[in-house]
């Protein structure tokens, strides 16, 4: 009882004050007794209510579909002439009873049943339609939670496994070079393990966070490469202070390390910055590669959508948005931009031929 009680509590409500206010009108305009304006207001009522609740609980569900609607419209006509003229005919016999000085016809307030119910019928339907719509809306923006959460985890799964690969065989050359120095390496490896375990688990992490486990990596680089390997990392002090999605830029700096060039008779760099400008954060990275590779001309192409101008969004040349090597980390990265700043994010790959270089703007709300 108290379950029916809760879940119909609004419509219980709506009739007692519906009740109410129509015996309060016949007693006070028509100057009838309380006890016949009782009466006479329940026999409206269960008209009008009965018109409403077969419509909306049992026409509705079984008839309101695309290939019905004329079905529908005409069992919904139906319903509201028959409960109308029941109704109507209810007023008139008990108000015969209550006032034996009536002489009408107990069909006489047939028109005004008619004219109630079908406003009534029509404004149910109405709240009945928008009430469903909202719950729709409601449910999909909840399985659209639901299913970005999901993938979300899923993008993180498929990152922790490249960085481990990557990460394990940077230790276990450094193990035949320098055990002592592996050893060290290994303890900074575990801080890494934590971070990612532990740290990022959140939607969001602080920058500073972010910024010490990309620089552990780009240390245990330097010591697998050795000094073949020239590393130009700078991290502005304006980069501090906000947060980003945690391993959001980590693909990317795998990305430049694994496919560094290595020359015998030319540099070989990694160029790593990081400032923030404005309400923006900015990442560059650029690396030389081994086999010149023809350029692809650059078609990214940055625009504000109209009425918006902090909006940032990306456009990338058709059929390849992204001409670098890498396969899952950059579908990752270019997924979760998608997916955490949509329309908030400017991604821009330059293929030099002998080079490669990214850039990354993030509009930090």
């Amino acid at each position: 009882m108290a379950r029916f009680l809760f879940r119909f509590r609004w419509h219980i409500l709506f009739w007692i004050l519906y009740f109410i206010s129509w015996t309060w009108f016949s007693a006070s305009y028509f100057h009838n007794p309380v006890w016949v304006a009782l009466v006479l207001t329940t026999a409206w009522s269960l008209g009008q209510g009965s018109s409403i609740y077969l419509t909306i609980y049992r026409w509705i569900p079984r008839l309101l579909k695309p290939r019905r609607i004329w079905l529908f419209l005409a069992v919904v006509v139906l319903t509201i002439f028959c409960c109308s003229a029941l109704a109507s005919f209810s007023f008139g016999f008990l108000l015969k009873l209550a006032l034996p000085s009536y002489s009408g016809s107990s069909f006489a307030f047939l028109g005004y049943m008619l004219m109630g119910n079908t406003n009534l019928v029509m404004l149910a339907i109405g709240l009945y339609t928008l009430r469903q719509r909202l719950r729709n809306e409601r449910r999909s923006q909840r399985l659209e939670k639901e299913h970005t959460e999901n993938e979300l985890r899923f993008l993180k799964s498929q990152m922790n496994p490249h960085f481990l690969f990557n990460a394990i065989n940077s230790i276990y050359v450094l193990i035949r070079k320098d055990p002592g120095l592996a050893e060290h390496t290994l303890a900074r490896f575990s801080d890494m393990l934590r971070y990612q375990l532990y740290d990022c688990s959140t939607d969001y992490i602080r920058i500073e966070k972010e910024i010490t486990y990309l620089e552990n990596y780009i240390r245990l680089e330097q010591l697998r490469k050795g000094p073949v390997l020239t590393i130009d990392y700078q991290s502005a002090e304006s980069v501090a202070g906000f947060s980003i999605a945690p391993l959001l830029i980590m693909p990317l700096i795998e990305n430049a390390f694994k496919f560094v060039s290595s020359h015998t008779d030319c540099e070989n760099i990694v160029r790593l910055h990081l400032f923030f400008s404005g309400d923006s954060f900015h990442f560059t990275i650029f690396n030389t590669v081994d086999d010149p590779a023809p350029a692809i001309p650059d078609h990214n192409t940055t625009h504000h959508p109209p009425g918006n101008p902090d909006r940032i969004a990306t456009t990338h040349p058709p059929g390849n948005p992204y001409p670098l090597p890498g396969g899952i980390g950059l579908e990752n990265i270019r997924r979760r931009l998608e997916l955490l700043y949509p329309n908030r994010h400017q991604l821009h790959i330059d293929n030099g031929g002998d080079y490669y270089s990214v850039s990354l703007k993030l509009l930090i709300k």
